[in-house]
């Protein structure tokens, strides 16, 4: 499986360059996702991902657009990564199948990214290719993190997903507003309203979100968001010469997301394989709430979420937070 993902990254780094494109590289994130920092360990559980970003030159003589947007103007980027996220039933102790949870999954996926940025306008395409099930060595990193933390032992992941390769395409728009002349009160504000799909055997879906960012030194970027987003995080509005200081930047983000969803393996099980499921819901609500901070070339986002019930046994809600590491070059 390594070598798998391995000659697959190496697929992605070939095509590009054959393209005779120059790539500057702008900016690096590492992400962590985990329930636990509010004392809770279901369903999304845990998760994880390291990317980075380039800003593409010359793409006149590339192969690789997004379909459906400007080929001529504005600020061309790609970005490549690599996460993996894990997803467990409220009582992990069980050692039997729990009928009305959710199964137990795992997931571990490169990831290759096409963004523009035109007329605050950033257009997105992002591709993965993964697995999901035993070969995702899910179980085994949360046995390994629940042994470090001294928590008890999940005792049920003979019943998670089968594995079954995974293909997806997931597209996305947004659009920056600058609102400090509405909301500013002396701080910056901005807002930033985004529609998108996921089309592929581990999510179908459609949505729609918006983003409302408050406080000193609000980037002009295009947000910071949780690993499973179509986009990447803080990509600038335009690609330019950023002066660095070595002074501290604070906001607020407050985010609200509707999601329409036809497919999600999380919860339906196996695509071609039998394996345990239970009834999705088949809209959902999210809700976001985090504080940031910028200092020189480093920025740390901490985010949290909280989603509506997504199958129809589910007795509880269930919230995570994401903690965001960036450097920018």
């Amino acid at each position: 499986m390594k070598t798998f993902f391995i000659l697959i990254f190496l697929l992605y780094f070939s095509l590009f360059k054959l393209s005779a494109e120059e790539w500057e590289l702008k900016k690096i994130n590492f992400q962590t996702e985990n329930d636990a920092d509010f004392r809770d360990d279901a369903a999304y559980s845990y998760g994880s991902g390291l990317s980075i970003l380039f800003y593409r030159k010359d793409i006149n003589s590339s192969l690789f657009y997004i379909p459906f947007s400007s080929y001529k103007g504005g600020d061309d980027y790609i970005s490549f990564g690599f996460s993996h996220q894990l997803y467990t039933p409220e009582d992990f102790e069980n050692p039997n199948l729990i009928e009305d949870d959710r199964p137990y999954a795992g997931y571990m996926y490169l990831q290759l990214g096409l963004y523009k940025s035109l007329n605050n306008t950033l257009t997105s395409l992002n591709i993965q290719v993964g697995i999901v099930g035993p070969s995702s060595q899910m179980e085994s990193v949360q046995k390994i993190i629940h042994d470090l933390i001294g928590s008890p032992e999940p005792m049920g992941w003979q019943y998670q997903i089968k594995d079954e390769p995974i293909f997806q395409l997931n597209f996305s728009q947004k659009k920056y507003y600058n609102l400090d002349n509405i909301f500013g009160f002396g701080y910056n504000s901005s807002i930033l309203p985004e529609y998108g799909f996921d089309f592929g055997n581990a999510s179908t879906k459609l949505y729609v979100s918006t983003l409302f960012r408050w406080g000193k030194g609000v980037p002009h970027d295009y947000g910071a968001y949780t690993i499973d987003n179509t986009s990447y995080s803080k990509i600038p509005l335009k690609s330019e010469v950023v002066h660095y200081n070595k002074k501290w930047k604070y906001y607020f983000n407050f985010s609200l997301k509707t999601n329409l969803i036809a497919k999600n393996i999380f919860l339906d099980g196996n695509t071609f394989k039998e394996s345990h499921s239970v009834r999705k819901n088949y809209f959902t609500l999210e809700t976001g709430y985090g504080l940031s901070f910028v200092y020189d070339h480093f920025s740390i986002d901490y985010l949290r979420r909280h989603t509506s019930k997504e199958f129809q046994s589910q007795k509880k809600l269930y919230s995570y937070g994401s903690l965001l590491f960036s450097y920018a070059y």
